[in-house]
């Protein structure tokens, strides 16, 4: 018996609410079908349908159902706008006894009236006073009965303190920019938070709370409709305050949660909104602390709105027994609601200081202080400014220089022999015993030295200069390289590098590792090359690279035999360095990169990128330039890419990478200039935005090729689900890449799915995973693999790749 089944299409869509914000949870079914199911933390679902007319029924909790109905012929895509229901809300509600707990009722009318709430804020601005101060308690604590000065001064050494003055501009639904006219820094600012409101929005009636300086998922709030299944809800007391009754509400996340905080919040009935928050934010997803808390009071402001006036921020970090913690208040005043902007007035630069706010005196302070500064903060200020006139005194930097220029042993053996010039700006660093020798290279050991030079001025430009020389001890060979780069513009990023020598250079610098170490990835380079990196434009930077070489084979260095009959040498197959003829190459390599949409924050001699929803794209062209310097090659390679890093609300953040190009002509190509495709490191899980995982040997490509690289970090929004695995703290990575190579016929996949975990020590982050790869394609397939990686945060970008 023949059995036919009739053909399926594929049925999607998101539902959001009127701020475009993801509605979880919300139930979409089909009506003749008889089912149904919740969208995700994203807000997205999905159905496989039959061709057919079918009835759509949308629903949640403080929003109106909604019936749509559509035809299907073809996959389609429905997105759904839901409307807020305009419900009659709860009187005063009254918790008394052993009657049923109100608390999720009466937190349901805020989520009814937070809209209203919202729209009332929509657009305003306002003055911000911030205060910041942390201190290390490992410093020796003060004894009551045993104070003495050196003990104090030792307390006031473990503190640091940052005063700020803004003035902040906000648009609906969060477009800022803001103006900080004062700023003051006595110590070190790096432990503070929240010296800029750009460090996150603290504002718990959106769904998500967005906070980019302490975590990268952003956190549930209690009061949203997603929330409401997310949380448990307890009344702890009820008091009355001016004829309104006053809710204070716990908040507990569900076991099943995963961004989600804990605390109390207290609800004005009537009116249903926020007072007071105190929320603590799970340590799992936190950057940098160990714990982290936020305090709000809101008020009634020009008849018009309820806003906050004051947010206390508590924040620890531990390592062993040591541990730092911090407090920043940040006081608003002076609001002016409903304020009109001009069309341009919110842009790419979020946040500008300018130098005269570093400069303020101590008048200013005194005039926008919103409270007393505490006995201890004025002995700190006092000490730290009589330190300061001391420390700027030519004879103290003289001695910190006499101080910091000691040699010891740790420098000799450890660290490097610093020497350091106040009056130069200038700071040398020569190379450590260790050194000295270096036993791991091409044709056996070396004998050499390393130089460092830096100078910064204090306008944040700086130059360095870079030495190093080795002798071959086998070969008898001298090497060396000079390299000299020069910031000449710290806003563009403006910079140019010099740099010449005669060292060995790696044919593929990207190759895996097992390909690094083999001498057939080695050739002799001598030349000298000259570039410059700068952005034109907001967002558009311009790097140019000219580059004359002469290049020679080094099979005919000496080598270790033992080494190579040993079994670590068995194991590595071609290593034997590739015989060619010496030649020499001249090159210009241009490449551009364009970010739309940048976000930066201007400082007086510098800019701070924060990033930007568009992707990257760029284009590079490298040129083999001939009959230059005696140039023999002659090639034109152009590559094409785009990269981007998406948020995706409670799902997490997903980020790809895609390549594509070719040679346009290859009159004269030599190996050292072929476009390579990077085999997967045996063991090791390497870049997954960058490199294959399980591609199982490097090969070149020279006509149009196409590369495609994705990952996902669910930063725990599935395994938090599962109670068992939930309290073990891991995080979940999946992806895969592509490769598409015709002039090979090559058609490849591979797909990844991992487990890490994350180990903290002071205010670095480590992650340590383990990862099943596997990978498929027309000529070749892989069976499952498991792979390794130990990595570290990378606080500059923010990010672990």
């Amino acid at each position: 018996m023949l059995q036919t089944h009739a053909q399926e299409y594929l049925l999607t869509g998101k539902i959001i609410n009127a701020a475009l914000e993801p509605l979880a949870y919300a139930s979409v079914s089909i009506k003749e079908l008889q089912t149904g199911a919740a969208t995700d933390d994203n807000g997205n679902f999905k159905f496989q349908l039959e061709a057919g007319k079918y009835d759509i029924v949308v629903a949640m909790m403080g929003y109106k159902s909604q019936v749509l109905t559509i035809t299907i012929t073809k996959n389609y895509t429905l997105n759904i706008i839901m409307e807020a229901e305009k419900v009659k809300l709860l009187g005063d509600v009254q918790v008394v006894g052993s009657r049923k707990d109100r608390a999720e009722e009466i937190v349901r009318n805020v989520i009814r009236n937070k809209e209203a709430l919202l729209e009332n804020a929509a657009t305003y601005n306002c003055n911000i006073y911030i205060k910041a101060t942390d201190e290390n308690s490992f410093v020796a604590k003060l004894k009551k009965k045993n104070a003495d000065t050196s003990t104090l001064h030792r307390q006031l050494d473990a503190m640091n303190m940052a005063e700020v003055f803004l003035k902040l501009d906000h648009a609906y639904p969060n477009k800022i920019k803001e103006e900080r006219t004062g700023v003051k820094i006595r110590g070190n600012s790096e432990s503070l938070f929240y010296l800029t409101t750009t460090d996150g929005d603290f504002n718990f009636y959106k769904n998500l709370v967005q906070l980019p300086a302490l975590s990268a998922m952003p956190m549930l709030s209690p009061v949203s409709n997603s929330g409401l299944l997310a949380y448990r809800y307890k009344t702890l007391r009820i008091r009355k305050e001016k004829n309104r009754t006053v809710y204070t509400i716990k908040v507990t996340p569900t076991k099943l949660g995963n961004a989600l905080v804990t605390g109390e919040m207290e609800i004005m009935d009537s009116a249903w909104v926020l007072l007071s928050t105190h929320f603590e934010l799970p340590k799992f997803h936190l950057t940098e602390y160990d714990y982290f808390s936020v305090d709000q009071q809101y008020e009634w402001v020009n008849n018009k709105a309820w806003m906050p006036v004051r947010q206390d921020f508590i924040y620890l970090t531990k390592a062993g027994k040591k541990s730092q913690s911090g407090r920043t208040t940040a006081f608003f005043s002076d609001y002016k609601i409903d304020t009109s902007f001009s069309r341009k007035h919110f842009g790419s630069e979020v946040s500008s200081t300018t130098q005269q706010a570093y400069e303020r005196d101590s008048s200013f302070w005194d005039n926008i202080r919103k409270e007393p500064l505490t006995e201890k903060e004025v002995r700190f200020i006092n000490y730290r400014d009589s330190i300061k006139r001391v420390r700027t005194t030519a004879a103290y930097l003289d001695s910190m220089d006499r101080y910091n220029n000691k040699i010891t042993l740790k420098k000799i053996f450890i660290d490097g022999i610093d020497n350091h010039n106040w009056r130069k700006e200038r700071l040398m660093i020569f190379a450590t015993i260790g050194d000295l020798y270096q036993p791991l290279q091409l044709g056996g050991g070396r004998i050499g030295y390393n130089f460092y030079l830096n100078k910064i001025y204090k306008h944040k430009k700086n130059i360095s200069l870079t030495t190093r020389t080795s002798y071959g001890i086998r070969n008898k060979d001298l090497q060396g390289s000079i390299g000299f780069s020069k910031l000449y513009n710290p806003f563009s990023r403006g910079r140019y590098f010099i740099n010449a020598g005669r060292e060995f250079a790696q044919i593929f610098e990207g190759d895996a590792w097992i390909n690094q170490i083999k001498r057939s990835n080695i050739y002799l380079k001598q030349g000298v090359e000259v570039a410059h990196n700068v952005e034109l434009l907001n967002g558009l930077v311009l790097v140019n690279k000219f580059e004359w070489a002469q290049r020679r084979s080094v099979a005919d260095y000496k080598t270790n035999d033992k080494l190579d009959s040993s079994s670590i040498g068995r194991e590595l197959s071609n290593n034997h360095a590739i015989r060619f003829d010496t030649y020499q190459a001249f090159y210009n390599t241009i490449g551009l990169q364009y970010t739309p949409g940048q976000k930066y924050i201007r400082e007086p001699k510098e800019k701070v990128i924060l990033g930007s929803n568009w992707p990257t794209f760029g284009v590079t062209w490298r040129k083999g330039l001939p009959n230059i310097l005696g140039s023999q090659i002659n090639f034109d390679y152009l590559e094409f890419g785009i990269t981007q890093k998406l948020k995706l609300g409670l799902a997490g953040e997903s980020q790809y990478t895609f390549i594509s190009g070719s040679f346009l002509s290859r009159k004269d190509l030599r190996l050292v200039d072929y476009k390579f495709m990077r085999r997967g490191d045996p063991v090791f899980f390497s870049n997954p935005t960058l490199s294959f995982q399980s591609l199982d040997s490097t090969f070149p490509v020279f006509k149009r090729f196409y590369e495609g690289h994705y990952l996902h970090q669910f930063h725990g929004a599935i395994l938090n689900k599962i109670p068992l695995l939930k309290k073990l703290n891991l995080l979940e990575v999946a992806g895969g890449g592509i490769l598409y190579a015709p002039e090979r016929n090559i058609k490849y996949g591979e797909l990844f799915f991992g487990v890490e975990k994350i180990i903290r020590f002071w205010r670095d982050r480590y992650k340590i995973g383990g990862y099943i790869v596997t990978s498929v394609a027309n000529k070749y397939s892989h069976p499952l693999q498991f792979k390794i990686a130990v990595e570290v945060f990378n606080k500059r970008k923010n990010s672990w790749y």
